[in-house]
């Protein structure tokens, strides 16, 4: 591990448990409305798509990831979700997931700040 991560890693060790479990929280909120709202701009050809737009959790649990696609959505060599957002050689590109990203990373962030800083100050006295 370079030096610069070693300090970085010991400076989040020192983070309180119950700051990351609200940082944790509200990221899931968020990731759960960010795929809410994908959802309903993803454009419908099949709906395939539609039902594979969904929330993972990260390795360490406090990290969570708005995913499309995947082998529900693959289809002679390629998948169709990623076809629709960047388009092919014979379709236009429909964007939905990362416009959908950007109008909503603000309030995101936002959400995650305010939460934080609530938890510290609680933490703190």
């Amino acid at each position: 591990m370079a030096k610069g991560a070693k300090a970085l890693q010991r400076r989040l060790d020192k983070i309180p448990m119950d700051v990351r479990a609200a940082a944790a929280t509200e990221a899931l909120l968020g990731a759960l409305g960010l795929a809410e709202a994908m959802k309903q701009v993803v454009p419908v050809d099949t709906g395939k798509t539609k039902g594979t737009i969904r929330v993972e959790r990260g390795k360490r649990g406090d990290r969570f990831y708005v995913k499309a696609g995947g082998p529900a959505t693959t289809d002679g060599g390629f998948d169709t979700a990623t076809a629709s957002e960047w388009g092919t050689q014979k379709e236009k590109a429909k964007p939905w997931f990362y416009p959908t990203w950007r109008r909503n990373k603000k309030q995101i962030r936002a959400g995650l700040d305010h939460e934080i800083k609530k938890a510290v100050r609680k933490s703190n006295g």
